[in-house]
């Protein structure tokens, strides 16, 4: 179940940036339609709320972060992140606005200090889900926030280095001879057995080793 919830999560993501740009549609078609048949800040009044659902730009930011963090990374997560960030700024500045236009239209006194309030409230809690996905680009991008790799196969990464082979097996010593151990080290090949009266040939010595 999870393997398939990181292969539509993708999709997901896409999904849930396009119903949030169709609500916004709608709140928009909904002011204009309002628009003719009441007064401007009480048109603005009516759609403060309905530029962007709190819980969906919630469920919108942790669909979104779950392309860049859970291994393997969606391959257009970078693009993914950049455009829900844009859809939610968007749809915080439009709520901003409505809320201070229909300001004006609360009735006096205390109704506007409380609409001023619960506005600049809802305001605030839509601008941190915009705000969460902006700090994390920039994170990302500074090198402070590292994401998931991209693949399955990057995410294991081995530091083992590859052992240096031996001049000589163990086989090929078997039944063999050197007359000194540094002849044995640099890979010359060994003798059956050790000629009569030859005399070993030194090792070459470092320069400037004397005797």
């Amino acid at each position: 179940m999870i393997e398939n919830l990181k292969r539509v999560r993708e999709p997901l993501a896409w999904t849930a940036i396009a119903l949030t740009l169709l609500g916004m549609g709608l709140a928009g078609w909904r002011l204009v339609t309002d628009l003719g048949q009441l007064p401007v800040t009480e048109a603005f009044q009516e759609v403060g709320s309905s530029w962007l659902n709190i819980s969906f730009a919630l469920l919108l930011v942790v669909v979104v972060m779950t392309c860049s963090l859970v291994a393997p990374a969606s391959p257009r997560a970078p693009l993914i992140t950049r455009v829900a960030a844009v859809v939610l700024s968007l749809g915080v500045v439009l709520t901003l606005v409505s809320s201070l236009m229909g300001m004006w239209a609360s009735a006096a006194g205390l109704g506007v200090v409380l609409d001023v309030l619960g506005g600049l409230l809802d305001v605030a809690f839509k601008a941190l889900t915009a705000a969460v996905l902006w700090v994390f680009m920039r994170g990302v991008k500074a090198g402070r926030i590292e994401t998931a790799p991209k693949s399955a196969d990057s995410a294991v990464e081995s530091d083992a280095v590859a052992p240096t082979p031996t001049t000589w097996a163990r086989e090929e010593a078997s039944g063999t001879v050197w007359w000194t151990a540094a002849e044995a080290a640099s890979g010359a090949p060994g003798r059956d057995k050790m000629p009569d009266g030859e005399e070993p040939t030194p090792a070459p010595r470092p320069p400037g080793v004397t005797r």
